[in-house]
């Protein structure tokens, strides 16, 4: 008897773990304090009722306290996790365990449950699993990022050995203008120059004819390094902006390509912050040097206007078009050896906070320049271009 009270003090002593027995039917016989606690019912209250009242009202429905009970009874104990309701209809995650009572000959005579309430593990459980999925959705995010990285990297390191590519492409120009026009005139008026007699024998009128040959090819030689200078940074730009730089370049580029170029612009066209003058004029360059190369148009629209807040540039031609893949390519940032000469133009305005739109069809390709600017010249809308041909090309956005 001693040992048995001794044992009931044990169990009712228990708070962490609620411990209770049954008889054969599920009707609750014994009650510690630590069931009390976790599910609210003095031992007054719960004694004589069937434990079923802890179920939930689904597994109620699906007769899951008898099917617990018979299957301890067959096993001897079973091991169950279950939602578990308490007497102010709260619920909590408990872990459960169901052991059948016999007596010496087998005969059931009640059962015994111990009961643990896991739910603060689960809400543990349940927060590293959701700590994990941010940690993996983080971690995947920054392989994302760097592997964008890289490509932005290894795309920025193409297109510089693409640009470094064109950079020595113009050196080679230059150099070969140079020296096919400058240098042949300098030879020239070295050879004259060694060639002249100064002797008393050669009369005033022969003397001054060969000074007049050395004259005119120094002057040629000058007028060859002008060109090419204005070219590498046309003084007109600096000194009265793009309504003179523009005429002046479309002039000498008409003469050079025999493609006849129309200019459309305000005659009261405003000057421009001088890094915004610098890359239209560059864009210009760029894109009548492409029409010139590619295109086989036979001539060229031009547009410069301010409209809503913003400088705008547009050149048309009337060729062939662009290839598709070239266009594709450069709509979607892919740095091949193709199309560095819109990559240029469209970065320099980015660079200035603007945009650079290309379209081209069957029918030719047009380029729009446009960038915010403030300025306090009145401003006037631009017309889109005139329809010639009739179908325009369709626009792409970089």
């Amino acid at each position: 008897m001693l040992s048995a009270e001794v044992f009931r003090i044990f169990v009712d002593s228990v708070k962490n773990y609620a411990i209770y027995t049954m008889d054969p039917r599920g009707c609750i016989i014994s009650w510690n304090k630590g069931a009390e606690r976790m599910k609210g019912y003095t031992a007054s209250e719960i004694i004589g009722r069937n434990y079923s009242c802890f179920f939930t009202d689904e597994d109620r429905k699906t007769g899951k306290p008898a099917k617990s009970l018979k299957l301890a009874a067959q096993r001897g104990r079973i091991e169950e996790e279950l939602e578990i309701v308490r007497k102010d209809r709260s619920r909590f995650r408990a872990s459960t365990v169901l052991t059948a009572i016999k007596d010496a000959d087998g005969r059931l005579i009640g059962f015994a449950k111990v009961t643990r309430d896991v739910t603060g593990r689960m809400n543990a459980q349940a927060e590293i699993r959701r700590a994990n999925s941010e940690l993996g959705s983080e971690v995947r995010k920054r392989h994302a990022s760097e592997r964008e990285v890289e490509r932005a990297a290894r795309s920025l390191r193409e297109l510089s050995l693409r640009l470094m590519r064109a950079q020595d492409e113009e050196r080679r120009r230059i150099g070969r203008e140079l020296h096919d026009s400058v240098g042949q005139y300098l030879s020239m008026l070295k050879m004259h120059l060694e060639s002249l007699d100064l002797s008393p024998q050669r009369t005033p009128g022969q003397l001054a004819a060969q000074l007049g040959q050395c004259v005119r090819l120094a002057d040629d030689s000058l007028k060859e390094v002008r060109t090419v200078s204005h070219f590498l940074y046309p003084p007109t730009l600096e000194e009265m902006g793009l309504k003179s730089a523009f005429p002046w370049y479309l002039e000498g580029f008409s003469r050079r390509s025999d493609i006849r170029t129309t200019l459309e612009m305000d005659h009261d066209f405003p000057r421009l912050p001088s890094d915004l003058e610098m890359a239209f004029f560059r864009v210009l360059q760029e894109a009548l040097t492409n029409v010139h190369r590619h295109s086989g148009s036979d001539k060229a629209f031009i547009r410069l206007y301010v409209h809503r807040g913003s400088a705008n540039l547009e050149i048309r031609d009337f060729g062939r078009g662009l290839p598709a893949g070239l266009l594709d390519a450069w709509s979607t940032d892919s740095a091949t050896g193709k199309g560095v000469g819109l990559r240029g133009m469209r970065e320099r305005m980015r660079q200035l906070g603007g945009d650079l739109k290309v379209a081209s069809n069957r029918f030719g390709t047009e380029i729009h320049a446009s960038v915010p600017v403030k300025i306090s010249a009145p401003e006037r809308p631009g017309a889109h271009l005139s329809q010639e041909p009739n179908e325009r090309p369709h626009s792409s956005r970089g």
